[in-house]
């Protein structure tokens, strides 16, 4: 996103990020944000014309790299088990490394019941990406049985990151403890991907 010497826009993209991870979008303000980002308060209107296209921009990049399924582990040779949970560890660990946004991307939907379009777009994106990946590795599920398990997943997996104490609380659940998490994440997969052994056949 940004090179070794940053250009203004992108420090004020880095320091919005960083001002959402910190405050949330409603205590972002531009004072903020230009302070963060050492420029001028003009600076933010002179090149994003609005803070609300700005947040936008900032919604966008963070969506894209929490759900780009290229950024994730490769993993050419693993089958399809262990390939799924890895992807939805590397998803855990960026829920946790930015509690902030990852709250952002979801503001919409879960304090105002109003469905945002782009996390809808870069969810189903990804969930869609991840089952042509699975089932190029084999999977055994038909591609529709394919993404509605993985959308079930996902959506257990997102739940489990904005509210971990609703599902791991009484079960000893921590997604910020591999310990813990990596046991719920298998069984998942287990459960909704691969119930049954056909599920694993891997192409030779």
């Amino acid at each position: 996103m940004v090179d070794s010497l940053p250009s203004i826009e992108d420090k004020i993209i880095l320091a919005t990020i960083d001002c959402i991870e910190k405050y949330g979008i409603s205590g972002a303000t531009n004072r903020q944000i230009a302070r963060m980002a050492d420029v001028n308060n003009a600076a933010i209107n002179y090149y994003f014309r609005s803070k609300d296209i700005l947040i936008n921009r900032c919604m966008e990049i963070t969506l894209s790299n929490a759900f780009d399924l290229g950024k994730m582990p490769g993993m050419p040779e693993a089958p399809v088990e262990e390939r799924c949970i890895a992807i939805l560890m590397s998803l855990v660990e960026g829920g946790y490394q930015y509690p902030g946004i990852t709250r952002a991307h979801f503001f919409n939907l879960l304090a105002e019941g109003k469905n945002d379009a782009l996390l809808l777009e870069h969810v189903n994106r990804f969930v869609n990406d991840l089952a042509e990946d699975l089932h190029e590795r084999g999977c055994g599920l038909e591609p529709g049985e394919l993404r509605l398990a993985l959308s079930q997943i996902v959506s257990a997996v997102i739940l489990l990151i904005l509210s971990p104490t609703l599902l791991g609380q009484h079960n000893g659940i921590d997604p910020r403890n591999p310990d813990t998490c990596l046991p719920y994440i298998t069984r998942l997969v287990r459960n909704l991907l691969v119930a049954t052994p056909t599920h694993l056949e891997t192409r030779v």
